[in-house]
């Protein structure tokens, strides 16, 4: 075998000791899911102390256990991610599991994602529940049914409202009920529900976030120039270019994410 050929291997291991951050950060896949950036595989035993250089922002980190992704381990689960509309569909594991997730609607999804940079797609529709209600029948409202099946330990009543608005939750009267609205897809948008229906089902079937794309840096840019895109966890909390060269590139000037000449050369103001 030609000298030069016995050494390629060692070259290959050589350069990913020098860059092992390349490996761990490559795409990833979780069941049917494939996870790259600004999503990246972590978990519960990630030394997160070791290095302020991160695959992407904490927010972002996808837990896969068993084949099934989660967002950092929470009740979030990620069903799938379309990168073009930078959008994914979620569910809430409360409600995703068993078949009886109906019966376990008694809190709102907002709540969840309150400090995430995630937004509740209005291509959403809101579902609303009513249930608690000391005794008393729920108010009289069009389209309000009794959503209660025999796994249920009690009385819960659905409503189907217009679409998701975590600011402006369906204007519907509660009466002596507790009152709770989370979101749906729904595939045919129908203008009311069947009392009686278990809608359990649906709730596997998840619901749209959306994120900002340009909010976490111009990762195609970054790769078109032979980069790879990461995160500094420093007090800058930026995004930035791992070049080909090793070196992390970075914009200087806050809150510019452009990093069309990152590899190139650093950008100054």
């Amino acid at each position: 075998m030609h000298p030069t050929l016995l050494c390629l291997p060692l070259l290959a291991s050589l350069l990913l000791l020098c860059h092992p951050a390349r490996a761990e950060c490559e795409p990833a896949t979780c069941g049917n899911l494939t996870v790259r950036y600004p999503f990246w595989v972590g978990g519960p035993d990630l030394n997160r102390s070791s290095s302020a250089i991160s695959c992407g922002h904490p927010a972002f980190e996808v837990w896969c256990t068993g084949g099934v992704a989660s967002l950092r381990g929470s009740q979030i689960l990620v069903l799938s991610i379309d990168y073009n509309s930078s959008s994914f569909v979620a569910a809430h594991k409360r409600v995703a599991d068993g078949g009886d997730g109906v019966c376990r609607t008694d809190f709102n999804i907002s709540s969840s994602l309150a400090l995430s940079p995630f937004t509740i797609s209005s291509s959403n529709l809101a579902i609303c529940f009513l249930y608690s209600c000391n005794g008393t029948e729920p108010p009289e409202i069009d389209g309000l049914v009794n959503a209660t099946i025999p796994s249920c330990s009690k009385p819960i009543y659905a409503y189907l409202g217009g679409s998701y608005d975590r600011d402006k939750p369906p204007a519907i009267q509660a009466g002596n009920c507790t009152y709770s609205y989370l979101p749906v897809l729904w595939p045919d948008s129908p203008a009311n529900l069947t009392a009686g229906a278990n809608y359990s089902p649906q709730f596997k079937k998840g619901f749209v976030l959306e994120w900002q794309k340009n909010g976490f840096g111009d990762c195609d840019a970054c790769n078109a120039t032979g980069g790879q895109c990461r995160y500094i966890n420093d007090s800058a909390a930026a995004f930035a270019c791992l070049c080909s060269d090793g070196k992390l590139r970075r914009s200087t000037c806050p809150g510019q994410e452009d990093v069309r000449s990152s590899c190139l050369k650093l950008r100054v103001c």
